[in-house]
């Protein structure tokens, strides 16, 4: 179904993690949390959160995402996970992923990705079959995971003026190896209906590419994604890595069965709303 990619695309951009690890504090780090709602036809089917620290040369993050509602019934899963690791103005370099993840048959599967050696280890409980759709070292090589994904992208290090959501993410998630690039179409203004934003958002076109690991086949062999749309809105911190977070306000997906949003729902930079926006 197209929902597995978007959903892949939203743990990207806003995460999938939580409280399965302790958070390593960073005083002089800003802290950033946000709140989204996932929906279909207007009707939220998840949510999911981030809570990390992004500055003075680290971060540590925790995010949770869970399906809700009616669509539990035949798609019901959480998602918790958390990363620490370095920061620099233009880069990021993750330590250590852990994440836990329990499907509709509430089998819980741990995987633990370690960047210790250069090229990303993968540790998973159960094991699972990695041979038969292999990741190679060398597409390993430079990628990182997805809450470092997240975290890179919303702490700006790959945006500037030309390309203001950035460039893009290499990801390796344990199981799969795929990008995640963004196309700057234009600058628009932007109200959201909840009050949580009103003003100018950078509107941006995403796009997914699997370079290797296991196949998930959701569209007739051939079929392009959907395309998918993101508006990205500069939060103001004067000590994160780039003087500002760079957060997806909303993101979206026109599929032929109904449009899939994920939907800022609230926002807190050091236990306040940012200006203009809603807590």
């Amino acid at each position: 179904m197209p929902e597995v990619h978007f959903r892949r695309i939203l743990f990207v951009l806003l995460g999938a993690a939580a409280t399965a690890l302790p958070m390593v504090a960073n005083a002089q780090a800003p802290r950033i949390e946000a709140a989204y709602s996932v929906g279909f036809w207007g009707i939220n089917f998840g949510h999911t959160n981030y809570d990390g620290k992004v500055g003075d040369g680290s971060y540590d993050a925790k995010m949770h995402f869970e399906t809700s509602g009616v669509v539990s019934i035949f798609w019901n899963s959480k998602i918790d996970a958390n990363v620490d690791g370095h920061i620099a103005p233009h880069n990021i370099a993750p330590a250590i992923y852990d994440s836990y993840s329990t499907d509709h048959n509430s089998r819980l599967q741990r995987v633990k990705v370690s960047f210790d050696n250069g090229i990303p280890s993968t540790t998973a409980e159960p094991p699972y079959n990695t041979t038969k759709y292999p990741v190679t070292d060398e597409q390993k090589r430079g990628a990182i995971d997805p809450m470092s994904a997240i975290t890179s992208i919303i702490s700006g290090v790959k945006a500037d003026e030309r390309n203001p959501c950035g460039t893009g993410v290499q990801v390796f998630d344990g199981r799969r190896r795929y990008d995640v690039s963004f196309s700057y179409l234009k600058d628009e203004p932007v109200k959201m209906s909840n009050g949580v934003f009103n003003g100018t958002a950078h509107l941006c076109q995403i796009h997914y590419n699997q370079i290797a690991g296991y196949k998930q086949k959701i569209i007739k062999e051939g079929k392009d994604l959907p395309p998918m749309f993101v508006d990205f809105a500069d939060v103001p911190a004067k000590d994160a890595p780039n003087g500002h977070f760079v957060m997806a306000i909303k993101l979206w997906s026109s599929l032929s069965w109904g449009t899939v949003t994920a939907t800022l729902d609230g926002i807190k930079v050091d236990g306040a709303a940012p200006p203009g926006m809603k807590a």
